[in-house]
């Protein structure tokens, strides 16, 4: 069971899954590659909260250094622990190093409760070896909850991004959230500057892309290639992030 209540602190979106006492937190922190006004706000507002562990779905770096952008946060104790790479990067391979991921596809799990799947939705020439690497994590994923976590949404969810920018990927992946579905709890995007949560057909997605940069959109409620995608919460107004709160 996901109940959602949406708090105001800068925004924050609260997601409280299971029913006792809170084990483990995130903050899902999208497209927050840039030291500016937003994303001073939204440091502040999780440092009021006792989160320290960070989300990041994509678009990490959009100049400077991954040290200027990202020092600030390390100072203040937060932790990076569940990444993807999105199109705004340093190179693969630095953005790795510096985050310490264990690759630029991969995932990560907290026993008995979650499963985090990993992947690079901007690397085109891995499409392949993603999915196959998909097929593998989602076949033996044995967690009550399994989160994949990437950039580029699987089918258009604001006016400024189409899904076909990834076309290969996403027509690829689609066919797995439909042959996994009992095992996907939600997808975690960013790429769409904004905040949202909606449907992909039956799959929930969450939207956390307008760290520093909140653009003007709208709702969907569509039909998408057959499929039904549309947004149940929407807001474009001021930075704001998302937290997920794990109880055992």
């Amino acid at each position: 069971m996901i109940s959602i209540r949406v708090c105001l602190s800068l925004v924050s979106l609260v997601l409280l899954l299971g029913l006792s006492a809170q084990a483990n937190e995130f903050a899902i922190v999208g497209d927050a590659g840039k030291w500016a006004t937003g994303s001073k706000l939204q440091l502040e507002s999780i440092q009021r909260t006792s989160v320290r562990s960070l989300i990041m779905p994509g678009d990490n770096l959009y100049s400077g250094t991954y040290q200027s952008t990202w020092g600030p946060w390390l100072k203040a104790g937060f932790n990076f622990d569940i990444v993807a790479i999105g199109n705004h990067n340093g190179g693969y391979a630095k953005e790795v190093a510096f985050f310490g991921m264990p690759a630029a596809f991969y995932a990560e799990a907290i026993p008995g409760l979650a499963r985090f799947i990993v992947l690079n939705s901007d690397d085109k020439k891995t499409v392949n070896e993603q999915m196959q690497f998909l097929d593998r994590e989602l076949t033996a994923a044995v967690e009550p909850m399994v989160f994949l976590v990437y950039h580029h949404p699987t089918y258009n969810v604001s006016t400024d991004h189409t899904w076909d920018e990834r076309r290969d990927f996403q027509l690829a992946l689609r066919r797995r959230l439909t042959q996994f579905r009992k095992k996907i709890t939600a997808v975690v995007i960013g790429h769409d500057h904004l905040a949202a949560l909606g449907h992909f057909g039956d799959v929930p997605y969450i939207l956390s892309g307008a760290s520093w940069n909140v653009r003007s959109d709208r709702p969907v409620n569509n039909i998408q290639q057959g499929v039904s995608v549309r947004t149940d919460w929407f807001f474009d107004d001021v930075p704001y992030w998302v937290k997920l709160s794990f109880a055992t």
